[in-house]
C-alpha cells in the first residue's frame, strides 16, 4: 500500500520555510551570505539625526626655506661686536677669536682659527672656513689647489698668512649687514695685528667689509689698517678660480702686474 502524498495545501507557509532551512542545515549550511558587505555592529541612524560635520583639517606646517634660514642667521650674526675688548698682540688676538661670543652664533667648536706668522710676504683673506677645513683653514678640498698656487708665486707654506673673516661657516653671509655690526673693523685690526707685506682676499663680496663694491677691484686696492696701508688684489672666490680656467690666467695676469 502506498500512502498518498501530503497536499501542499496542508502545509502552511511556516512550516515550507522550517522545512527549507532544516534541509539546509542538514546539507551543513548554517549562515547567510552576501555579495555586498554589511556591518552587523553598527548602529541604525535616527531618520532626524544630523550627521556630524567632518574634523578640521590640520593646518600646513611652515617649514622654511634654506634663504630664509640663511637671512634669520644673518640677522642674529648682526649683533654689534665690542670694538673696545679687541686684543693687541697677534697670539691673543687668535684666543679671542675662538672665545668670543659677538663674532658669530653657534657652536665654538665649529670655528676655524688663523694660521701662519706675523711678517708673512702674502697674506690670504678667505671670506670663511670651508665646511671640510676640520684641521685648519685650507686643510680640506682646497688646500691642494693654494698649494700649488703659492708654489707658482714662489711663496712658501711658512711665509703665507691664511685667515678668514668669518670664524665659521655662514650661509650666505650678508657682507653689508656684517659690516654694519663691525666685522670690517675687526678684520683691519687682524691685517694690522699680523702685518703682512700683501693682502689677497678671496670673494669680491666681502669688499663690502671696507666700504668698497665689487667694481673697486678692477683698480688697485689698499687698505688702511691702523695707520698703516697695505696693498689689497681683490680676487674671484677660490671655488670658482679652481673651475675656471680664464679666471685662474685673469687673475695671474694681475698678480704679475701687482708684483
Amino acid at each position: 500500500m502506498h500512502a498518498d502524498p501530503p497536499n501542499s495545501r496542508d502545509v502552511t507557509a511556516l512550516e515550507s520555510l522550517e522545512g527549507a532551512l532544516d534541509w539546509w542545515r542538514e546539507a551543513g549550511v548554517d549562515a547567510d551570505f552576501l555579495d555586498e558587505p554589511s556591518g552587523w555592529l553598527i548602529e541604525p541612524e535616527a531618520d532626524d539625526a544630523v550627521t556630524a560635520p567632518p574634523p578640521p583639517a590640520p593646518p600646513p606646517v611652515q617649514r622654511k626655506t634654506p634663504l630664509q634660514r640663511a637671512l634669520e642667521q644673518g640677522e642674529g650674526a648682526a649683533t654689534q661686536i665690542d670694538r673696545s675688548a679687541l686684543p693687541d698682540t697677534l697670539e691673543k688676538f687668535r684666543e679671542w677669536w675662538m672665545s668670543e661670543a659677538s663674532l658669530a652664533d653657534g657652536a665654538l667648536d665649529r670655528r676655524v682659527p688663523p694660521r701662519g706668522v706675523a711678517g708673512a710676504k702674502l697674506m690670504l683673506l678667505l671670506p670663511q672656513p670651508f665646511d671640510d677645513d676640520a684641521e685648519g683653514l685650507l686643510t680640506g678640498g682646497a688646500a691642494k689647489f693654494v698649494d700649488a698656487m703659492l708654489a707658482a708665486m714662489g711663496i712658501g707654506q711658512h711665509e703665507a698668512y691664511i685667515a678668514s673673516a668669518l670664524p665659521a661657516p655662514m650661509a650666505l653671509p650678508d657682507w653689508g649687514q656684517l659690516a654694519g655690526a663691525g666685522l670690517g673693523e675687526i678684520v683691519r685690526a687682524h691685517i694690522a695685528l699680523a702685518a703682512p707685506q700683501r693682502v689677497i682676499l678671496f670673494g669680491r663680496a666681502q669688499l663690502a667689509l671696507f666700504g668698497k663694491t665689487p667694481e673697486d677691484a678692477r683698480d688697485p686696492l689698499s687698505l688702511d689698517c691702523d695707520g698703516k696701508i697695505y696693498p689689497l688684489l681683490a680676487a674671484p672666490d677660490l671655488r670658482n678660480l679652481a673651475r675656471s680656467a680664464a679666471r685662474r690666467e685673469t687673475f695671474w695676469n694681475r698678480w704679475l702686474d701687482w708684483t
